[in-house]
């Protein structure tokens, strides 16, 4: 059938895959509208969604999704905007 089960490693990876997949405005989406609302540009998130590598603080860089992976959803919407203000 038609059934199928796919988890992500994160909220802010949960909504790359909603708006990859399903084609959402970042205002539909609720977590995106968190960050949008807390002060990340829609700019930002879009280029986020494919995973960049960032600045991650302390003279390291690596992937955005490996930064958030495993964080609930206010830590990860905590951590998405410490990079913003890094990145």
């Amino acid at each position: 059938g038609d059934n199928g089960v796919h988890a992500s490693a994160s909220p802010f990876e949960g909504f790359a895959e909603r708006n990859n997949w399903l084609g959402l405005q970042l205002q539909e989406d609720p977590f995106a509208a968190e960050l949008l609302a807390g002060g990340v540009s829609e700019s930002t998130l879009k280029a986020w969604a494919v995973d960049p590598q960032l600045d991650l603080g302390g003279g390291a860089r690596g992937s955005v999704f490996d930064a958030l992976e495993d964080l609930d959803a206010a830590r990860c919407k905590a951590k998405v905007l410490e990079l913003n203000a890094l990145n």
